[in-house]
């Protein structure tokens, strides 16, 4: 029987995900999230269920799930699966991604169907793959939850959201998601990113699906920028 290693220390993965567990148990878990957008809130701060943002203007989505904050070392491990083709360390990320989830839809009155976030065919043929869908993937398999892959698609090619504002990423986006069925209703949708940052591309799908008739929309992804 040939041991895994565990990709951050190089000791033996004895865990589901493929870490070890001391490593896994390290990961920079959220601790007092924002329970509409996940950000996280300062422990003393005066906002103690809600960030600032949501009381405001509340985004297109019910709830973000993150399963990690945007910290070391998950920033390089998405990294590593992004940009370096580790899928490896994406499916590590997505197994623990799928133990939140599947405790947060226990109680779901709606079998919610899985929507990875789409790629342009520009950026997927540089690439050679959608992250966000290998993501969903594994939470279908793990979750026992559908997953529709081409039921929402990015339809414009847009330049990086990378330095922009928010503001600015909400009008860089504007028009580049389409529902290809629109005629299939999906009552309750889970959109699946790798991180949410400012959760404009995030908002911009949901909002697509409300306009179709999805009573609920939530998100899952990897580790959320605060």
């Amino acid at each position: 029987m040939t041991l895994l290693e565990c990709p951050l220390c190089g000791g033996t993965a004895t865990s589901h995900s493929g870490l070890c567990k001391p490593c896994e148990t390290g990961l920079p878990r959220p601790v007092h999230p924002c329970e509409r957008c996940s950000c996280e809130l300062p422990v003393d701060g005066p906002w103690q269920r809600h960030c600032e943002s949501c009381l405001l203007s509340p985004p297109g989505f019910d709830h973000c799930l993150a399963a990690f904050r945007y910290e070391f070392p998950v920033r390089e491990l998405i990294a590593g699966f992004k940009f370096q083709a580790d899928f490896a360390l994406g499916r590590s990320l997505a197994v623990l991604l799928a133990e939140r989830l599947r405790t947060s839809c226990d109680n779901a009155g709606e079998r919610p169907v899985l929507v990875p976030v789409p790629l342009h065919e520009g950026r997927l043929r540089g690439r050679g793959f959608n992250q966000s869908l290998l993501v969903a993937r594994v939470l279908a398999a793990q979750c026992a939850m559908p997953l529709a892959t081409r039921h929402c698609e990015r339809v414009r090619a847009t330049p990086t959201q990378r330095g922009l504002g928010a503001g600015e990423r909400q009008g860089n986006l504007r028009g580049a998601f389409a529902i290809t069925q629109p005629a299939r209703v999906f009552p309750h949708v889970i959109i699946v990113d790798d991180v949410v940052t400012t959760a404009s591309t995030v908002s911009e799908i949901a909002g697509l699906y409300r306009r179709a008739g999805s009573r609920r929309v939530d998100v899952a992804c990897l580790a959320r920028v605060s």
